[in-house]
């Protein structure tokens, strides 16, 4: 009989999770003999001071020795190093990873007999409680965070090593759901991807994948013997499942029928309460406004064959000017004129090289914008609608 798996949304080592801890521990057969398993910050530089956090954290809060299972990179450790982390979850009823970068301990965990040695323990019995970064590393999805939200890599799924396959879960765990670091800055909603990302790594997830968020401060405990989930804590899980999303709170069990999906469907977040800054714009009035005044010409140049690309460059430069210059005036009104003249100089462009179908495209976007052209012996004329 598989172990207890418990993932925690962020905050594991904070004095409000104590009592998560503890209920673990109160949970172990016979002394409690827990585990902190390094890997996930090993790459940080400050590695030795997160484990002695770690620590100093079950000494103080819950006046239990925490054994450390140090393997930090899989082509650096010694053979003795490794044969002394195996040793540690070997002897451990619980097993702990917290802090740190997903991907990166995928990397050193997948294939390697340190993990053979953490699936054995659990398959065993023993107990295990990811949290944060280590926790996405469970579902059969992952998320690499540092990937996207610090080094600006596509909105993406990687492999992940699934120990919630144990349990008959088809899971992409995203801690950090309710995430508000960024205040007004930006969104960090949802892992630090925010809502645009979001959304896109939703439609890019398998529909037979259910997306588990966990809320910071906030615990979800799987038992495979009553083939139920327990949240506790001081928030909830979101499950964005079987055509919809579901909210669970602290004190809800679950059963794990409930996670399962065939169908997810895709739960747009960019749609709710705007917020404000970085991935979002402080000016959205204006930007719907500016968006739609330029935007079609922009997509009509990009359409032209036959305009020299200096030509083209001199026609895209001046309305990128003029884009400043709405942005300045916080008014698209005052750039009319100059829009105007611009595209009627390139409409006569083309129809003195008989480009008449490019020409009259020319008089239909000005006319979809509200504008009215009329030619005359003495040129083109326009007025607003």
């Amino acid at each position: 009989m598989t172990g207890r798996l418990t993932l925690v949304g962020a905050g594991e080592l904070m004095a409000a999770m104590s009592g998560e801890h503890r209920a673990v521990l109160n949970r172990l057969n016979g002394p409690a003999r827990p585990v902190f398993f390094d890997t996930t910050a090993g790459f940080e530089t400050n590695i030795d001071a997160i484990v002695a956090k770690a620590v100093e954290y079950y000494r103080h809060h819950l006046q239990t020795d925490l054994r450390v299972a140090s393997y930090r990179h899989r082509d650096r450790a010694s053979a003795t190093e490794l044969a002394a982390a195996i040793a540690e979850i070997r002897a451990a009823n619980m097993i702990f990873a917290g802090p740190g970068s997903p991907s990166y301990a995928i990397k050193q965990w997948r294939e390697s007999p340190v993990w053979d040695a953490v699936v054995q323990q659990f398959e065993n019995g023993v107990d295990v409680l990811f949290a944060s970064a280590a926790s996405i590393t469970l579902g059969s999805h992952a998320l690499p965070v540092y990937e996207i939200y610090k080094a600006g890599e596509d909105p993406e799924w990687i492999e992940g090593l699934d120990l919630l396959g144990n349990l008959g879960l088809r899971l992409a765990v995203v801690p950090h759901f309710n995430d508000n670091s960024g205040g007004d800055n930006y969104d960090s909603r949802f892992c630090y991807m925010g809502a645009k990302r979001f959304d896109l790594l939703q439609e890019v997830l398998p529909a037979d994948v259910s997306i588990l968020g966990i809320d910071a401060y906030t615990s979800v405990s799987f038992d495979s013997s009553a083939h139920e989930a327990e949240v506790s804590g001081q928030g909830g899980i979101t499950l964005i499942g079987e055509g919809a999303e579901r909210r669970f709170e602290a004190g809800v069990k679950i059963p794990f029928s409930e996670f399962n999906s065939s169908s997810r469907e895709v739960v747009r977040k960019a749609t709710e309460e705007r917020v404000f800054g970085y991935e979002f714009n402080d000016n959205e009035d204006e930007e719907v406004e500016e968006t739609d005044v330029l935007a079609p010409v922009l997509e009509y140049l990009e359409e032209i064959e036959g305009l020299s690309q200096e030509a083209k460059l001199e026609v895209m430069t001046r309305l990128q000017a003029l884009r400043g210059q709405i942005a300045d005036s916080a008014s698209s009104s005052s750039a009319e004129a100059p829009l105007m003249d611009l595209v009627l100089e390139l409409r006569q462009a083309l129809r003195v090289e008989k480009r008449f179908d490019l020409a009259d495209k020319a008089r239909l976007i000005l006319d979809g914008l509200g504008f009215e052209v009329g030619d005359t012996p003495g040129g083109a004329t326009w007025t607003r609608r």
